[in-house]
């Protein structure tokens, strides 16, 4: 008679999910629990190992159950744990990595914050300024034109204007994407 050890979680879920098949030999549960349990099965003096010779179903089962349980005991030599230093140092690194992340992020949102308010800051400026410059440039035109002829100083101004509406476009264009660069440039990601 066989008598079969206390089988672990493994075995007893390999048998039951066996049990439950429709086809195949009833004793095919033991031959897969007698490997399992590291048993040789020798034809001349065990009838289990008579039952393997005749039986198709149990040889199958047999030749499967031996080439994964030596599949599992070659990944677990092949298995290299960590040392629990380098298992520390790991995770101290880990800290201290997500811990300069953690103190950027308010940083990074009071850079936003203050480039904003810089911007508003010169809008405010240039708004205040604004009534100053016009009174200026509408002096600087009356005072040339005193000087300089009508038709002289309009063909200096179209002259003029020519490159300078390319100098506004390029600062319009660069005042346009400036903060799209600036995000790009400071982005985490």
């Amino acid at each position: 008679m066989i008598r079969l050890r206390t089988a672990s979680a493994g075995q007893v879920r390999l048998r039951e999910g066996m049990a439950g098949q429709a086809a195949g030999c009833p004793r095919e549960v033991e031959v897969v629990a007698s490997i399992l349990d590291r048993r040789s099965l020798r034809t001349d003096d065990d009838a289990l190992g008579t039952h393997l010779e005749t039986c198709e179903h149990c040889r199958e089962a047999a030749e499967l159950t031996r080439l994964m349980s030596t599949d599992q005991e070659r990944a677990r030599r092949d298995i290299r744990v960590p040392a629990a230093g380098q298992v520390w140092w790991r995770a101290a690194v880990r800290a201290r990595l997500e811990a300069v992340q953690a103190a950027a992020r308010p940083l990074t949102w009071s850079h936003g914050i203050a480039g904003a308010c810089a911007i508003g800051l010169v809008m405010t400026l240039l708004g205040f300024a604004w009534p100053v410059v016009r009174e200026t440039a509408s002096w600087t035109v009356e005072r040339a034109l005193e000087v300089v002829p009508v038709g002289v100083a309009a063909t200096l101004v179209t002259t003029s204007a020519r490159g300078g509406i390319a100098l506004m476009v390029v600062a319009a264009v660069c005042l346009l994407f400036a903060p799209v660069a600036l995000y790009l440039a400071l982005s985490d990601e």
